[in-house]
Formats: C-alpha cells, sequence, structure tokens
C-alpha cells in the first residue's frame, strides 16, 4: 500500500519525484551529520499481529482488523505528512514500519512549538530570531527526533498523528535508532575520562534529550558531592569508636540537605541554559488521554479534551487499594526473607545448615527482583488505567509507586533490624526452647544492624553490576545461538512469508546489513529510566540514613557510582534500545523523594544514636519513651536547618535566573517597541502655544517658549551661582592686597553667609579683623572656625588654633593663647610664625601657673564686649616696593619706640607686633611672603613717621607678583633700580602725612587736587604715566602720554638696568 493511495486529504505532494524525496531526506539530517543517519529512517514501527484466529473469530475477521489498523496507522502517517515503509520481521506475524519526516513537517511543528512557548514562558528569546537555513544548520539530532516523535504520537487536535501502543493495539514498540558513530565516540571518551562535564552534558542533551541528560547530571553531581562525606566517613571510621557521635549525625544532616537545595539551583541553571524552564507547566495533553467531551482552553482557547473530576478522582482513589496490597504482598515477602535470614544464620543448626545459609541471598538476588519487577508493570497498568493527562501527570504518580517497592526492598529490613530485632530479639529464645529447635544464637547489637547494612550495600552494587552489565553481554552472546538452534528443531524458518524470503534474496548487502540492525535493535530491551533514578535514590538513603552505622557508606557509594556512570552509558548504547529524545527541566518528582528521605534521616540517625549510645539500656521500659524524645528534637532541629540552608541557598546570586530576567526584559523591550514605533509619531512636541490664553499665562510664557534658549540660561544661572563664591573671594583677597579692609570684611562677610560652613573663609575674615584691631569679632570667627574644623584638615586646624592664640595674647588672655598655641604645634609643628608666637606667649604666662592644653569654650560674635580703639591704632597703612635684590616694607606709625617693636623673619614669612604709643598692640603677619627671603640679611629701621622693613630676596632679579600669596611665580624684572608695584591707586583716598616736610607734603596735596579736578583724558594719563614709569614720572599730558610707552626716569644716584 503506498502513500498516493492513501493521501485523499493529507499535506503530501502525490506526484512526488524520487529527487525531491532525496532531497528532503537530505535537508532533514543535515544539521547532524554529513552522511546519512540511520539511512534517514527516524523511528521504527514495530506491529506485530496473531496468525491464528481465537476461538470466538474466524480467520478473515482476524485478517480484516489488522488490515484496517494497518490502514488507520498508514492514513494517519500520511495525513502529518511522514514517510514510510513496511518491512517484514524475521518472525512470523511482525512487521517493522520505518518512518522518515520532510524538514517541512518538522520545521512547521517547530515554529508551532516555539510560538507556544513563547507566549507561555518557557522560551523568552525571540520567536523570528531564527530563519529556515539557521534552523537546518542548528537543530540538533535529539529536537528533531523530538519533534518527528511528537509528530507520531500527539493526538490529532494538536497537530500529531496519535500513533501509540495504547490507541493500537497491534503496535508492539516505537523506537528511534541508534547512532552508531556517536555511540562509540561517546563510550571511547569516557573509558578514560574522570569526570563528565558541561559539554558531555550538553553532547547527550543534544542526542538523547534532556530527560536522559538530566539523569547523567545528577548522576555526576551526586558522584562529586559524595566526596565529603566519604572523606569524614573514612576519618571518622579510622579515629571513632563510636560512630554514632551527635556531631557525625548533625553533619551527614547538614550535607544532605545541602546537596539538595544545591542541585535544584543546578536544575535551573541547566533549564534556562537547555531552554526547557517552565516546560512541564505548559505540557501538551498525552494522545492516550481522549476524554468524555471537547471543552475549551481558559488559557489558549484550544479545544482540549475534557474528563469529569469525579471520574478521574474515581480512578485514583480506585488504584490506592491496588498499590497497597500489592506495596504489602512485597513487604511480606521481603519480611519473609529477612526472618528466614535471621533464622537459618542464627537459630537454625540442623541438616543442611550450610547450604540453606545461602538460601536468603538466592531470595534476595532472584525472588524478591522479580517480585519487583511484576510489581512495576502491575502499577504501570493501573497508572495507564487511571488516565493521567501529561506526561508529567503520569510520570509523577509512576515515580510514586515505584519509589514505595523500592524503598521496602531498601529499608524495610534494615528497620526491622534496628527497631524490632535488635530490642526485642532476645525474647524468641524462650519460644525456641519450648520447642525444642537447637540454635547458635547469641545476644544481638549493633553490631548486627552494620553487618545488614553492609550486605546490603554490598551485594546490591555487585548484583546490580551483573545484571545491567554482565548478564545482558552474555545474553547477548547465548540469545542468538539458541534460537537459531531452537528454530532448525522447530523449521521455524519454513514458517517465513515468501514475500520475505524474496525480499532477502533480493536486498542488496547494504539494505540487508541495515535491516539486520533494525531487527537487532527490536530485539532489546526498552531503557528503563525509573530503575537507575530509584537505585541511586535508594542509595542516597543509604548514606543520608545510615552512614553513622557505617562510615565506609559514602566512600563505597563513590566507587560504585563512578563505574555506574560510565555503565549506565555503555547499557544505553549497547543493551537497550535508543531512548526516544523527551524533553524536561528537572529530575522530576524524585526531588520530591530525596527530600523524603533527608527528613527520614532526620528520625533515624537520632533514634540510632539514642538506642545504640552505650550508656542506653536498651531493654529499659523508658527506652521507648526516649527515643520519641529524641526523634522529636531532631526531626525539629531538620526543619530549622532546612530553613535556614534554602535561605541561605536563596541569597547567593542565581545566573541562571538573572540571564532569564535580562532575556524577558529584552524581549518585552523589543516588542513594546515594535507596537509603540507608530503611535510615537503622533506623540511629537507641540510648539503652537495654542492652550497659553489667559493673560497671565501669556505674561509667564510669552518669552519662554525657546526650549534651547531656556537650557542655556538654566546652564548659566548654576555656572554663575558656582563662580559667585570665586569671584568673591578673589576680590576679597584684591582688597585685602590693597589695604582696603572696609571692602574687604564685605566681601568675606558675603561669602561666610553663601558658605556658613566654609572655615577658610571665617579664617580670612577673621585675619582681616586682626588687621583693623577688631579682635573680639576676630576671635568669635577664630572660634567658629575651631568648631567646623573638629574633623577637618590637620593644617587647617593648625592655622585656627594659631590665629585664636594670636588674638587672645593680643587680648592679654596668656593662658589661653598658650592653650591654642600648643595644639596648633601638635597639629602642624612647621606652621610659620608659631615658634615666634609661643616664644612671645611663654614670657607672658605666669611661671607657677602650669600650661595645659585644654580646650577653650567657643565664643560668640555678640557676647564679647567692643575694644575701645584709638583712631590712630584702626589705621596703621602699611605699603612696599622692590628692586632686584630687595623688597621694602614701610609700615606708618609714628612715634614708635625702637624697644616696643618685635619683629621675627622666616624663610617665607615675618611676624611683626608693636606696642603703640597709646598702649594696644599692633601686630603685621605677612604669612606667606609671595617669594622666600634670607632672614639672616633681612633689616628693619624705626623712623619717626614709619617702621621701614628690608627683606632679602632668596632670588635676585625676580620680580614678586605680589607681597603675600600662595601660587605666585614670579617674572624676570625689566630693571635692577627701584621697581615700585604695579597696581591701582585711588588718589583720592591719599593723605598727606602731617609730620613729613611741607615740601613734599605739598606736591601731594598738589597732585590730589591736580587728580581730583582733572577731567578723564588728564586722569587717564596720570594713571598710564605712573605705572609705565614704575612710579618715576607722573605727566597730565594725554596727547603725549597717549602716543608712546612712558620712559623711566630714576631718582638721582639711581640707574635703570636690564636684569640679565
Amino acid at each position: 500500500m503506498t502513500i498516493e493511495e492513501q493521501d485523499s486529504k493529507g499535506g503530501i505532494e502525490r506526484n512526488q519525484s524520487l529527487d525531491s524525496i532525496k532531497s528532503d531526506i537530505s535537508s532533514s539530517s543535515s544539521s547532524s551529520s554529513s552522511t546519512l543517519p540511520n539511512a534517514a529512517v527516524d523511528y521504527v514501527i514495530a506491529f506485530q499481529f496473531p496468525l491464528k484466529p481465537t476461538s470466538s473469530s474466524s480467520r478473515q475477521d482476524l485478517e480484516s482488523t489488522v488490515t484496517s489498523s494497518m490502514t488507520e496507522l498508514t492514513t494517519r502517517l500520511a495525513k502529518v505528512g511522514l514517510r514510510f515503509q513496511v518491512r517484514t520481521g524475521k518472525e512470523p506475524g511482525m512487521l517493522f514500519v520505518l518512518v522518515s519526516s520532510p524538514m517541512g513537517p518538522i520545521r512547521h511543528l517547530y515554529q508551532q512549538q516555539r510560538k507556544r512557548e513563547f507566549l507561555l514562558g518557557v522560551r523568552v528569546n525571540d520567536i523570528n530570531n531564527k530563519t529556515d537555513s539557521s534552523f537546518q544548520d542548528t537543530i540538533t539530532e535529539g529536537e528533531r527526533l523530538h519533534l518527528v516523535y511528537e509528530l507520531l504520537t500527539l493526538p490529532e487536535t494538536d497537530g500529531g498523528a496519535g500513533v501509540s501502543s495504547l490507541t493500537n493495539e497491534y503496535i508492539q514498540s516505537i523506537f528511534p535508532l541508534h547512532d552508531e558513530e556517536f555511540n562509540k565516540a561517546w563510550i571511547k571518551s569516557w573509558s578514560y575520562k574522570w569526570k563528565v562535564t558541561d559539554d558531555d552534558l550538553l553532547k547527550i542533551r543534544d542526542q538523547f534529550g534532556e530527560k536522559i541528560a538530566y539523569y547523567f547530571a545528577f548522576l555526576q553531581n551526586y558522584l562529586v558531592w559524595l566526596g565529603a562525606p566519604a572523606v569524614l566517613g573514612v576519618l571518622v571510621y579510622l579515629t571513632h569508636s563510636n560512630t554514632l557521635a551527635i556531631w557525625y549525625s548533625l553533619s551527614m544532616l547538614v550535607w544532605s540537605i545541602l546537596f539538595i537545595e544545591v542541585w535544584q539551583r543546578r536544575e535551573q541553571e541547566l533549564a534556562v541554559k537547555w531552554g526547557v524552564r517552565n516546560y512541564t507547566k505548559h505540557e501538551k495533553n498525552r494522545s492516550e488521554y481522549k476524554g468524555e467531551s471537547k471543552v475549551r482552553d481558559e488559557v489558549t482557547g484550544d479545544e482540549v479534551p475534557f474528563v469529569s473530576i469525579w471520574k478521574l478522582l474515581g480512578r485514583r482513589l480506585a488504584a490506592l487499594p491496588g498499590v497497597m496490597v500489592s506495596a504489602l504482598f512485597l513487604s511480606l515477602i521481603v519480611g519473609f526473607v529477612f526472618v528466614l535470614q535471621i533464622f537459618l544464620h542464627e537459630y537454625y543448626n540442623g541438616p543442611f545448615h550450610q547450604i540453606l545459609h545461602f538460601a536468603p541471598t538466592v531470595g534476595y538476588v532472584l525472588f524478591i527482583p522479580t517480585m519487583t519487577g511484576f510489581y512495576s508493570r502491575f502499577v504501570k497498568s493501573l497508572n495507564n488505567w487511571e488516565m493521567h493527562k501529561t506526561d508529567a501527570l503520569w510520570d509523577y504518580h509512576y515515580t510514586q509507586k515505584i519509589f514505595i517497592a523500592n524503598f521496602l526492598v531498601g529499608y524495610l529490613s534494615l528497620f526491622i533490624t534496628a527497631w524490632v530485632y535488635i530490642p526485642f530479639g532476645d525474647h524468641v529464645l524462650p519460644y525456641l526452647v519450648e520447642f525444642n529447635i537447637s540454635h547458635e544464637h547469641k545476644t544481638v547489637d549493633f553490631q548486627r544492624l552494620r553487618d545488614q547494612l553492609v550486605y546490603f550495600i554490598v551485594t546490591g552494587q555487585v548484583v546490580g553490576f551483573l545484571t545491567e552489565m554482565v548478564v545482558p553481554y552474555f545474553m547477548g552472546l547465548l540469545m542468538p545461538k539458541a534460537k537459531e538452534m531452537g528454530e532448525k528443531v522447530t523449521k521455524k524458518k519454513q514458517e517465513i512469508s515468501p514475500d520475505f524470503i524474496q525480499q532477502e534474496q533480493t536486498n542488496d548487502e547494504e539494505e540487508r546489513r541495515f535491516m539486520n540492525k533494525v531487527y537487532k535493535e527490536a530485539g532489546l530491551e526498552e531503557y528503563n529510566i525509573y530503575t537507575d533514578y530509584s537505585e541511586m535514590v535508594i542509595q542516597f538513603g543509604y548514606v543520608s540514613m545510615f552512614s553513622t552505622v557505617w562510615p565506609l557508606t559514602a566512600l563505597c557509594c563513590m566507587l560504585n557510582n563512578w563505574v555506574e556512570i560510565r555503565g549506565d552509558a555503555l547499557k544505553i548504547c549497547k543493551y537497550t534500545k535508543r531512548p526516544i529524545p523527551l524533553r524536561a527541566e528537572s529530575i522530576g518528582p524524585w526531588i520530591g523523594n530525596l527530600q523524603t528521605l533527608v527528613w527520614l534521616s532526620s528520625i533515624t540517625m537520632s533514634s540510632f544514636a539514642y538506642l545504640f549510645h552505650p550508656s542506653t539500656n536498651i531493654h529499659s521500659p523508658y527506652t521507648p519513651v526516649f527515643t520519641l524524645l529524641a526523634i522529636l528534637l531532631s526531626e525539629h532541629l531538620y526543619v530549622v536547618l532546612s530553613s535556614g540552608i534554602q535561605h541561605a541557598v536563596s541569597m547567593v546570586p542565581n545566573w541562571a535566573e538573572n540571564l532569564f530576567r535580562r532575556e524577558e526584559y529584552e524581549l518585552k523591550k523589543l516588542w513594546l517597541d515594535r507596537v509603540t514605533e507608530v503611535h510615537d509619531k503622533r506623540f511629537l512636541i507641540d510648539d503652537d502655544a495654542s492652550d497659553i490664553t489667559d493673560e497671565l499665562s501669556v505674561k509667564m510664557w510669552n518669552k519662554h517658549l525657546d526650549r534651547a534658549s531656556e537650557s542655556s540660561v538654566a546652564i548659566e544661572l548654576i555656572q554663575n551661582a558656582f563662580k559667585k563664591s570665586a569671584d568673591l573671594y578673589a576680590r576679597a583677597n584684591d582688597a585685602v592686597f590693597d589695604d582696603d579692609y572696609d571692602e574687604a570684611l564685605d566681601l568675606f562677610t558675603q561669602l561666610v553667609q553663601l558658605e556658613p560652613s566654609n572655615a577658610e573663609f571665617l579664617l580670612k575674615r577673621c585675619s582681616v579683623y586682626q588687621k583693623v584691631n577688631k579682635l573680639d569679632l576676630a576671635l568669635a570667627d577664630g572660634q567658629k572656625a575651631l568648631e567646623l574644623l573638629k574633623e577637618g584638615s590637620r593644617s587647617l586646624l593648625a592655622r585656627a588654633h594659631l590665629q585664636n592664640g594670636i588674638i587672645l595674647h593680643r587680648l592679654e588672655r596668656y593662658k589661653e593663647a598658650q592653650n591654642h598655641l600648643e595644639q596648633s604645634k601638635e597639629l602642624n609643628p612647621n606652621e610659620k610664625t608659631l615658634v615666634t608666637w609661643l616664644r612671645k606667649n611663654t614670657e607672658k604666662v605666669p611661671k607657677e601657673e602650669p600650661v595645659k592644653a585644654e580646650p577653650v569654650a567657643p565664643i560668640k560674635a555678640e557676647s564679647v564686649a567692643p575694644v575701645a580703639l584709638t583712631p590712630q591704632s584702626q589705621r596703621a597703612r602699611h605699603e612696599w616696593f622692590q628692586n632686584d635684590a630687595f623688597v621694602t616694607v614701610e609700615v606708618f606709625i609714628k612715634n614708635v619706640k625702637p624697644d616696643t617693636v618685635n619683629l621675627e623673619f622666616f624663610d617665607s614669612s615675618l611676624s611683626l607686633s608693636i606696642k603703640m604709643p597709646s598702649g594696644s598692640d599692633y601686630s603685621l603677619e605677612l604669612d606667606p611672603l609671595a617669594q622666600a627671603i634670607i632672614p639672616s640679611e633681612s633689616v628693619y629701621k624705626v623712623l619717626s613717621t614709619k617702621v621701614e622693613i628690608k627683606l632679602k630676596k632668596k632670588v635676585a632679579g625676580i620680580m614678586w607678583g605680589a607681597l603675600e600669596s600662595e601660587n605666585d611665580i614670579g617674572t624676570q624684572m625689566a630693571t635692577s633700580s627701584t621697581t615700585p608695584v604695579k597696581k591701582a591707586k585711588d588718589w583720592n583716598k591719599i593723605t598727606v602725612d602731617e609730620e613729613e616736610d611741607k615740601g613734599e607734603a605739598a606736591l601731594n596735596a598738589l597732585f590730589q587736587n591736580i587728580y581730583k579736578n582733572a577731567d578723564d583724558n588728564t586722569k587717564r594719563a596720570m594713571m598710564k604715566s605712573f605705572v609705565e614709569s614704575n612710579g618715576t614720572c607722573l605727566s597730565t599730558n594725554w596727547d603725549e602720554i597717549g602716543k608712546q610707552t612712558t620712559e623711566i626716569k630714576p631718582p638721582d644716584g639711581m640707574e635703570v638696568r636690564k636684569y640679565e
């Protein structure tokens, strides 16, 4: 039967040429290999039917039924666009449907799934990020086979063919074929590799799907984590006679909790990396879930099958007795084998004792696994009957049923030994005597539990390795020969259909080899991942619950798992069918079983620690009570530890969660930009000001509609606000330089008002107050500066203490002044003029009073009584000029006695103090000078009208730009004669010194009157000539002076020199 005969409604084109088929096959497999894998056969459907009818039907009815089933199967395949061909098997009634998928249906289903996952939050990257060509290049073999499997098995309502063993009674199995090249490379790589890396896991995921990859990821992670309890267990085993120590039990409990929490974090990271986050929350329905009717899904709006909740609940409840009875029956078998073992090992001493001694071992190795297999098949049928909606739900319920069986087989004997046999075993002896049973029973103790555990662990691992690796190997060698011999005896080869014999004769050798591969893999068992998971979970229970019984448990399990992870890889490649690539976002319900075992470990280890403690009387009637109390305490401790560890792990940054959120944000932003791109054009800025209509609004906005201009104004206002302080500071310093102290005080006061917390401004104003002898206000500023500088610059704080000390000295408060000066010395011993003032003030402090550095209480300006000052003391004017070698400073104070002058020279400063005739003190502090001087060659002279100070320049020929400056670099002087300072003169402020001779006074008065009454040109001529001639010439002729530079004319006895 061909596709063209069946595809009346399907999507496959009828007269498809061989070339187009080859093109589809090539494109469908180009992503995985340069050659076609498995002859482009994606899946094999084993279709087996009986040749002999039952007593209630005829051969024609049977043939009609089988034919109808095959017709339905091929129709379904053709309808979804799958290619297929039918081959006969080696056994009568066996057909193999070889299924291949073109790239078109796969691409279509892939796009549908990507849109669905995008809407449901499984993958958040852009759904349009793959073109057709990139899709063919990047899709993995596992993803392709998963898509083909969904085309095969999804319900027809979801776009699939709805093919499964539950929907067609003659379908025996559906399986993909092994990729021999990948399997060989996989086994070879892992045969010498010590650790499975993330790249290895990615290769497994790309070949076998996420479900298998998660198993190997869990096994590798568990193997690494076993290192800690293995090392700790060896240390305890070698150093402790009592292995049930509380600290060791707590350590194992913490390790178990931490392992599960970290593994769950690892699961999330892999889910994000593999693109399966939240996959199970939005899984599609199983093809077996038919439903009673169709309803519309409330989220997606699709038509989905519906089954009454009462029917589902009824089936769940009806299945419970079956599971309970099966578990009870299995428990009885385990208990019987356990009792038989105890009886034969410890009590029985009769005939065949040596032989019967091995009977329990045979029971554990053969009988119990067989009964467990029956149980697994029974609960699987029961699970199918329960009608679960999705594969995740089916997997969850089946896992719980399997876990019950393995839990009973793995732990029931140990629990009976620990909690029943050891405490109450000696009570059996009277009954043995009563029935005259000879025995060699000895008192049982903790060692009996340890021996039982070692037996279970070692025996279980050896038996597991033999059944998984050795037995399949020998069965693979022996079964073909046994089958061949059986066929010769029964002559089954004659029953093979003539069509098959003809096909064997006509097929070429390559095709025959391929079909032999199909026959071989069809005869392999299906890979059962539940068996491997249950083995690891039960083993984890041994480590978490019983490590305190035998500390080497973790070490044995670690060695076993290193072999197990490679053995499972070999088993998948050689001894089972290739697993169908299925998606998953975690290890599923097994994580819940692990958490249950950790909770039980808190019970077992606490009970063992009390029951088998050397001080415990195990036969005391109070022992059960105290054991329960120990269990209760340990269980509460588990809750606390679990909550704390979970919170601590959650605080560690999770890159997977951050990556997912970032991708989600970027995607939302991308789609928002696409949606709002057109709408944003409607909201352009409108400048017509049509909304401004009332009078006040027009006044406010009439001249402020230019946004660029308003932005510039705002920036200018900000810049001006920052410039104002700098401008005021510069002007204030210039005013001090020009001896205009009133202007300086006004400017510094503005600065203090602008920045009240700026101690630098306060100290500057304090210095000016000192110059004008307003010592009360100067002291208030100095004290406030100290308050502001408690946590400020040490150098500035030292200067503030120095200023306060000078002021207090001048106020004759010597003790307080000494306190400030000492503190200034502690902060900055190199503070200029400090030594001088310390010497001056120390001489004034009474010697009988010890000098202590005590803090001085701040003094507010308004609380200080002003000092009465004479007009003469308030205005002691000083001027300066320079030549190439000296800077001359003249302080104009009349009638000063030489013995009242105290002048100290320093490298870059000077300190002058004069006892004025009025009795007050005058002080001049020049700190720092603009340039360095030579103190030893600097002198001063006291005249009748002034004090003349000559400062020897350290570097001759450099013209100072100012008398006081912190950043003056100086310039080369043009002449070597007298060079007065170039600074503006206010001729209106020139006063006549009464004590000068009349000729000079008259001349100054003349110049003052000329300047005062002159016109603008005359004033300009006087100013220009005076400045350009360095003070040696004064002219009123603007016509002459305005055309040329005024020549320097030094006084008699001096000459002009250019500095070389």
